[in-house]
């Protein structure tokens, strides 16, 4: 008998997609010969409702609840939970509910589940409400009981116990509500900065996923500091002035952040705006009621005062700590013993491990065991232990925390429910003990079954619950010997590599619960020239990306440690484990596979997975995989071949352009000109073999397309940042380097009444005849933030949304109409290019006003990503298949398509397709013309011995052949020949040799210095040299791309072909800005901050104000848009090279004194005019570096106490050397004084009179 698992998850806290996702990984991952999922969804009512099962894969919650026809009008397309429909009555809540599932009343819970097993996070989840209530009812539970829960949520009550209990605490302070809201905020700044220090870390006291955290230095300021502790209230101050100044899209955008409820408020909320009280429920309403109020008000110095009714009563303060960051599972063992599995160590480029940062693939790192000295770990071990037994957790716990430098061990946050997301710490550190996720999840319910026996003996049936798993546990070893071995290969070097092992992971979870395979994950690296492939052990497997994966395989040394640790846990692994689990990575071959596995998942993505090499090598080994075959694959792989068959078919399809790389180098001019010839902007940019979205761009104008194209070719790697910068490129986002580029038409609605982006998925089945069919399933509405869909749209949990099936419906045409029409497409272009096994289709969709439906497919996926959280499960689901099942239908397929092979009844074409040609461009509003696609292929013949070859047959006499050998003409001959070649050989490699070295031939270096870098590369190369480029940090007094040094240096000589190293400035970059407060709002010292960040700054404008000092900044502008102090505080960034236009206070008139400028360097004055409101103008003077010669002449002339108009422009005079009576020069760090060298005490200036006039 089968145990019926409850899986509790979902929730209303702010963790609920994490918890969604979570609970999703535990319904996949449960043993399928042991237990019965049940997946119980937790609404943000607290309702329960036994989900219907395809909702269990879709990509968020707010996919499939509130449902779709339940959602109020939103023109912006905000998206929502359950909350923000309003004032919904308990009968409402329950219609709702059980258009997503079952309804369940918590007192008739126990005839549907025999145990809970807890996925939620945060309240109703970690807070202990959810274990008493389960209690009360009857039901075990997995995890801690009431009191431990209550304990992990609440990270004050933590932080005073584990103190009292005598471990190492940082310096904290808990803040509660109702004293922050009546606070003086700077008494408070000054004493936690006394008391604490900086950094400091504010932090809402029961949220986890590092929701709500900041971390602030003292250059926050005291607005800085009650920002963040508002934040971790879930509480916003918005000046009505502010809002005012926002664009329509940014205010938008600025709500939609406020209504995220991991980075924002969320919904209801209360709006405070004077005497004003309301509370808000949508997004809508929101944007409704600033703007209205915005309008009304008589004067805009108000402001709006949000607070979320998820709130917080406590916030913490406490002091940062220096040190590695580690995460620690602790184990009770059923011998009732604590087990501190090897800690992790999180190694982030930030200072918070954020939400992205640990959900989304590739974006973080974690070492495992931590890097420390073995005692060092062993120590952080013990103090885990000694936590989790002081606090009475049960079953297990992730403890946090920090290794300082001088080895003080710092527990921060320990928590009673863990992450379930396959690669977190608790599936992590129990793979390094060599239990996977699914035999972990058998563990963690039997032990919790034994701690709630503890708890209480007299619960007969939970004893025989307990008892039935027992059992179940020691029938597994007999039945793995009969399951079919699965390789997984999964990894690859594309740039989809991290999406590839995401997806092998989930294949792997998938098999791994079944009961009719075991999965092997096989880990492919090397180069298109050679594959090299490695069965993975399961701490590899669940590493956080594939660089990672890589990483180790490369460096590969077992930790002594974890032999230990794996020794300590042998009671566990003896039985939950594999017999066949690895510790350590094994290298494989092709040749070896067909000993190894019976068939083969290709997980990967991108090249090689998807265009044919796999697939040859499989074939060649009689091996069944998943997919298409060889041919389809080297087709669909090319977006470029694969719509140039479409289109020769009649199907619509966008144009298209395909240009090289050496299109680019022979001329650039013309590269442009075709691709603005052939479309209009905006138009698409992509790699032509690339998917996941990879490299995506809708270019708007040239400026893009020249970023775009010069940076997928590499051409001018020194502009790079500025490239990243125009194509919009996230931080770490990685850009493809490419030969060639897809250009295409952007696809719009043109003349439909309905428009819109759909994918499609399939699968491929054989009839009773063997004949191939086609299943297509209802595609999904792909919904992107942006202009195109992104990775973390795509793969991150709760990030992206699709809508499944697709909105298709239109004002006169229903769902059913429109489909098929759709579904005939797809499958028609499936069949084009002979898709077999499963596929998803990218594609648009124009309906028209008669009803005809124009489906242009994007691009075909043969291996798809199979990641959780992608729409093609969703699919499935709609068609009846569990993700189990559809990946056993996949499966399935392979193999049936192997054993018609081998029965002579497949006929496949194995040598890939030329790549059509292009005609000249179509007509404006025509379709391409395109040549024939010649897809026969005629196998070549093999080859035959000449007819008249007869072998040798052993024997003879041996004697008489020396003689006759010696006696031949032919042997003399051709031992002749063999010297004269290596004669000729010798002399030629003399020859060469010499002429490779320049042997005797040396050349002067020429001074390179001052030139650009073109220039000087040209003339380097025309005397023989190669070429090298450095880059040295920007600086304003040099012009980017000026040489600045070089090696070897001038005069020297060398041979040619020798590398000439020369040094350039590069390119600037984005850097952080001081508040004004930093330098007292005065525009003169705040111009000195600004100048080692090489930023210029003008005046803009001065505004006369008698109360403030003369040049008080008020604002400035960047790039048009106006900068407040308050926007510094938050912190923005400005590209070096950039000028800043500032608005300061006047108390004087428009005049300022003629500055001496005679005697200084030009670098000098180029920093000290601006700064007076003056410019230079003409330069005049021959001079080798303009930044160091000297001023020997100025117009208008200096004379003393005269002045001249704000802006004028001053005309130099340069020379080389120092004019005569100037004074002596003095080191110093401070910068020119503004007044230009007049002393005004005195009346003095600096040089003698003689210069004053200009030297004349």
């Amino acid at each position: 008998m089968k145990i019926r698992v409850g899986i509790f998850f979902g929730g209303p806290s702010r963790e609920r997609e994490i918890s969604f996702a979570g609970g999703r990984t535990v319904y996949d991952n449960l043993n399928q010969q042991l237990f019965t999922p049940i997946p119980i969804f937790v609404d943000s009512h607290r309702n329960w409702v036994i989900l219907d099962w395809h909702n269990v894969y879709k990509g968020s919650i707010r996919d499939f609840y509130p449902p779709v026809a339940a959602l109020p009008s939103s023109p912006n397309g905000f998206q929502i939970y359950a909350e923000s429909i309003a004032q919904p009555t308990e009968a409402d809540q329950l219609a709702l509910l059980a258009q997503v599932g079952q309804p369940v009343n918590p007192a008739a819970i126990a005839e549907h589940i025999d145990v809970a097993f807890l996925a939620l996070h945060g309240i109703y989840g970690e807070d202990g409400q959810l274990q008493q209530q389960l209690q009360d009812l009857g039901i075990p539970y997995t995890g801690c009981g009431v009191r431990a829960s209550q304990l992990g949520m609440d990270k004050a009550w933590q932080k005073e116990l584990m103190q009292d209990k005598g471990f190492a605490c940082p310096r904290f302070q808990v803040l509660k509500r109702a004293a922050w809201l009546q606070a003086d905020v700077y008494h408070l700044y000054e004493s936690v900065a006394t008391t604490m220090g900086w950094p400091l870390v504010i932090r809402p006291a029961n949220q986890g996923s590092s929701i709500g955290v900041s971390i602030i230095d003292q250059s926050a300021g005291l607005e800085g500091f009650e920002e963040a502790i508002n934040q971790a209230f879930f509480r916003e101050v918005i000046p009505m002035d502010e809002w005012q100044d926002r664009t329509p899209f940014e205010k938008v955008e600025f709500v939609k952040l406020l209504a995220d409820i991991r980075d924002g408020l969320g919904f209801p909320m209360q709006v405070v705006l004077g005497e004003k009280k309301v509370l808000l429920t949508h997004p809508e309403e929101l944007l409704r009621f600033f703007n209205t109020e915005t309008a009304a008000a008589e004067h805009r110095s108000q402001v709006f005062i949000l607070e979320s009714n998820h709130s917080e009563e406590a916030v913490i303060l406490e002091s940062f700590i220096r040190g590695q960051e580690f995460s620690c599972i602790v184990l009770r063992s059923e011998d009732g013993s604590a087990i501190a599995l090897p800690p992790t160590e999180i190694i982030k480029g930030g200072e918070v491990f954020d939400y992205r940062a640990k959900y989304m693939p590739g974006l973080s790192r974690k070492e495992t065991p931590i890097n420390l000295p073995t005692a060092g770990i062993e120590a952080i071990r013990r103090e885990c232990e000694s936590l989790f037994t002081k606090l009475a957790f049960q079953v297990y716990a992730r403890i946090d925390g920090f290794y300082s430098p001088e080895g003080t061990i710092f527990l921060n946050d320990p928590n009673t429910t863990s992450g379930m997301l396959p690669s977190s710490f608790f599936f992590h550190q129990a793979a390094e003990i060599g239990l996977n996720p699914s035999q972990f999840l058998t563990y963690i319910l039997r032990v919790s079954l034994q701690e709630r026996l503890q708890e209480r003996p007299e619960a007969a049936p939970w004893r025989q619950l307990l008892g039935t798993l027992d059992q179940g546990i020691g029938e597994l070893q007999q039945v793995s010997a009969q399951k079919k071995r699965i390789g997984i290969i999964l990894g690859g070097y594309s740039f989809e590599r991290h999406i590839s092992v995401e997806s092998g992971r989930n294949i792997y979870e998938k098999l791994a619960s079944s009961v009719d395979y075991e999965p092997i994950p096989i880990f492919l690296t090397g180069s298109d020239q050679r594959h090299r492939l490695y069965q993975l052990p399961l701490n590899l497997l669940l590493k956080d990306n594939a660089d990672d994966i890589k990483d180790k395989i490369a460096h590969w040394k077992s930790h002594p440690l974890l032999e230990q640790i794996r020794r300590e846990c042998a009671p566990i692994t003896q039985k939950y484990a594999s017999a066949r689990v690895i510790f350590s990575p094994q290298e494989l071959t092709y040749d070896g596979l067909p000993n190894k596995v019976d068939g083969v998942f290709i997980a990967l993505h991108g090249r090689p997975g998807e265009d044919g090499q796999i697939q040859m090598a499989l074939e060649a080994r009689q091996l069944p995989y998943n997919g298409s075959g060889i041919k389809s694959s080297s087709i669909t792989i090319d977006k470029f071949r694969t719509l140039q068959t479409l289109a020769l078919h009649g199907l619509p399809v966008a144009r298209q352009l395909l240009l090289t790389q050496q299109d680019f180098k022979v001329d650039e001019e013309r590269f442009y000109q075709k691709v603005e010839q052939s479309f209009a902007y905006p138009l698409i940019a992509k790699p032509v073999d690339d998917g996941c979205s990879s490299a995506v761009k809708v270019i708007h104008n040239r400026e893009q397309l020249r970023a775009y194209s010069a940076l997928i070719f590499r051409m001018r790697p020194e502009e790079e940042d500025q490239q990243r910068h125009l194509l919009k490129l996230k931080i770490k986002e990685e850009f493809p380097d490419k030969g060639e580029i897809l250009f295409e038409e952007l696809i719009t609605r043109e003349n439909g009444i309905h428009f819109l982006e759909i994918t499609g998925g399939m699968l491929t089945h054989y009839d009773e005849r063997g004949q191939l069919q086609y299943e297509i399933f209802e595609p999904s509405e792909t919904l992107s933030s942006g202009e195109v869909l992104s990775l973390e749209e795509k793969f991150l949990a709760g990030e992206g949304q699709n809508l499944t099936p697709a909105r298709l419906a239109v004002a006169g045409f229903s769902y059913e109409e429109i489909l098929p029409q759709v579904q005939q497409t797809l499958e028609r272009a499936a069949r084009l290019v002979q898709v077999e096994g499963y596929c998803r289709i990218d594609a648009f969709v124009r309906i028209l006003a008669n009803g005809k439906v124009e489906t242009q497919v994007i691009e075909i996926n043969s291996l798809p990503g199979m990641t959780p959280a992608t729409a093609i499960f969703h699919q499935a689901a709609l068609a009846g298949y569990k993700p189990a099942e559809f990946i056993r239908q996949i499966l399935v397929f392979g193999f049936q398509r192997q054993a018609k092979k081998a029965a002579g009844s497949i006929n496949e074409q194995q040598v890939p397709v030329s790549r059509p040609e292009v005609a000249a461009s179509a007509a404006p509003g025509t379709r391409p013309l395109t040549t024939a696609i010649k897809m026969e292929f005629t196998p070549p013949a093999a080859p035959q011995p000449p007819q008249s070859f007869t072998p040798p047959t052993p024997g003879g006499q041996q004697g008489n052949s020396w003689v006759s050998l010696l006696r031949s003409r032919y042997i003399w001959k051709n031992i002749a020949a063999m010297l004269g070649v290596l004669l000729l050989a010798f002399f030629l490699m003399n020859i060469g040799l010499n002429l490779y070295t320049n042997h005797g031939n040396s050349v002067q270096v020429e001074n390179y210095k001052q030139l650009t870098i073109d220039k000087a590369t040209q003339k380097a190369r025309s005397r023989g040299f190669k070429v090298s480029v450095n880059e040295a940090p920007f600086t304003l007094d040099i012009p980017q791309g000026d040489v600045i040094d070089q090696e070897p240096k001038p005069l020297k000589r060398i041979k040619k072909n020798r590398t000439i190293y020369l040094t350039i400035i590069g390119p600037p970059k984005e850097v952080p800005i001081p508040s004004f407060e930093e330098a007292a709002d005065d525009y003169s010292r705040y111009r000195q901050k600004l100048r080692p960040l090489h930023i210029r700054t003008v005046v803009k404008e001065g505004v006369f104000d008698a109360r403030l000092a003369d040049s008080t900044i008020l604002h400035f502008y960047y790039q048009g848009r106006k900068y407040s102090p308050s926007d510094l505080k938050r912190g923005i960034k400005i590209m070096q090279g950039s000028t800043l236009e500032f608005v300061v206070t006047k108390s004087k008139d428009d005049f300022v004194r003629t500055p001496l400028l005679i005697c200084k360097r030009f670098s000098e004055v180029s920093f000290l005019l601006p700064g007076l409101d003056l410019s230079i103008g003409d330069v005049i003077g021959d001079v080798s570096n303009r930044a160091d010669a000297y001023v020997w002449k100025q117009d208008p002339p200096y004379s003393p106490g005269a002045k001249i108009m704000r802006g004028q422009k001053i005309t130099i005079y340069l020379q080389e050397n120092r004019p005569d009576n100037c004074p002596p020069e003095v080191e110093t760090d401070e910068p020119p004084s503004d007044t230009g060298g007049f002393d005004e005490d005195s009346g003095m200036n600096s040089p003698t009179d003689t210069t004053s006039t200009g030297g004349q």
